[in-house]
């Protein structure tokens, strides 16, 4: 929706929107690790901007590092030892959550150079077994444009 003054003018739905969306959902997912679901920021109670943004450096360098460590448990084979499930139902944040508190009680190996070598997920999210098996399907969209003649 664009507004031009008084007049709302709306924008026709096209591939855009979807990916533009698909982003959006992206970064609720990183908002819901930041918020309840994982570094709990609200509950810093901080109100300063100089140190609320250096809280914020300190939690995307901390994102960066499980992120990377959670793909690297999973390249390697090692998910089920921190994900029970049979498959990866867990953010790649969480399963390095989960490997750096396995890696300080029981001596597990730490990574030491965070390296992303690809943008191919290696194990993609399955919701779980039965709804994986279930869907046959595969959704797609089509944008068609249609030109009135006056």
């Amino acid at each position: 929706m664009v507004n031009t003054g008084t007049l709302l003018v709306r924008s026709p739905t096209n591939l855009q929107t979807f990916r533009e969306y698909g982003q959006r959902f992206t970064i609720e997912e990183n908002f819901l690790d930041d918020k309840s679901s994982g570094f709990n920021l609200e509950d810093s109670k901080l109100r300063s901007a100089p140190a609320l943004s250096r809280l914020c450096l300190v939690l995307a360098m901390t994102t960066l590092f499980l992120t990377a460590q959670g793909v690297e448990v999973v390249i390697l084979g090692q998910r089920r030892c921190v994900d029970p499930h049979w498959y990866r139902g867990a953010s790649y944040l969480k399963i390095g959550w989960s490997w750096v508190k396995q890696a300080l009680n029981k001596g597990w190996n730490l990574i030491s150079v965070i390296s992303f070598s690809t943008n191919i997920d290696p194990e993609p999210v399955k919701a779980s077994r039965l709804q994986h098996q279930q869907r046959t399907y595969r959704i797609e969209f089509q944008a068609t444009t249609v030109v009135w003649a006056n």
